[in-house]
Order: C-alpha cells, then structure tokens, then sequence
C-alpha cells in the first residue's frame, strides 16, 4: 500500500512539472524534402542540412531557418528530425547554430551544443543554454518525400 502511494505521488509530481517551453518565437514552417533529388545529401546517417531560404512561394522557414538531421531510429527507416536554426540561448534569427558530421549543433556566439540525432535538441551538459532547440515535425509524404511542418 505504502509503496503504491508512493508511485501515485510520483506520477502527480510528474503529470504537473512545467513543460518545456522554448525561448524561440513561434513562427510558421512548411518545407518539403525529397531525398531522391534535391535533399539527397540528406541520406546518410548523421547528414544534416540548413535551410534558411525556400525553395517555392509555400515554403515557411520558421525564426531562423530550418536545420534537417538524418538521425539514428529503432528502426532501418529514414528518421529526420527538424531544429530550428536560431540557438535559444541568444533568441537572434541572425545567430544560427551549426551542425556538425557527429549529430550535433553548435552556437557561434554563445558555443552552446545541443545533440541533434536523437529528435531532442537538448544541449549537452555544461553549455550555456538549458533550453533544447525549438523541433519542428518531419512527416513522410511517400517513398523518400517528407514535409516540416509546426
């Protein structure tokens, strides 16, 4: 009894911590991918690719721009994960974090990392931020065809 008392206070605990909230505006996004063609750089595992210019007159690039990383899944399937370009730790369009080869993403101005190839965009222990980059939704449209979206 005592035991599941204490389970059901941990989970009250749980259900009403604060959610994380980001420190990035709210702005519209709508990009389409097609890894066949012009996002095939996004293939392998670990790729990233920055966008803060669209493609067509639909296209919503969010606050700073759109960072897409192929990152690792469960699964053999494709697993893209969507940030933000703007580091939230600056909260400036103009301050883009930078993905590297290994999952990840640095801030120029602040050298904030923030791990990108799990779907978190949580920053690594001891950077400056301690909030995760703002993630936006990759949803597959087809074979090798994805769209962002917020």
């Amino acid at each position: 009894m005592k035991k599941t008392l204490c389970f059901i206070g941990l989970l009250v605990v749980a259900a009403c911590s604060d959610p994380v909230i980001s420190t990035i505006p709210s702005a519209p996004v709508y990009f389409e991918l097609n890894l066949d063609y012009a996002d095939s750089d996004l293939m392998p595992a670990l790729a990233a690719k920055s966008f803060t210019q669209g493609r067509t007159t639909t296209d919503k690039l969010g606050f700073g721009g759109v960072l897409v990383v192929h990152g690792y899944s469960s699964n053999e399937a494709i697993h893209l994960f969507a940030y933000d370009l703007a580091c939230p730790n600056e909260i400036d369009r103009n301050v883009k974090v930078v993905p590297d080869t290994e999952g990840k993403a640095r801030c120029p101005k602040c050298g904030s990392v923030y791990i990108t190839m799990w779907g978190t965009g949580i920053p690594e222990k001891n950077s400056v931020s301690h909030y995760p980059l703002r993630s936006y939704v990759v949803k597959s449209t087809g074979r090798n065809t994805f769209v962002v979206v917020n």
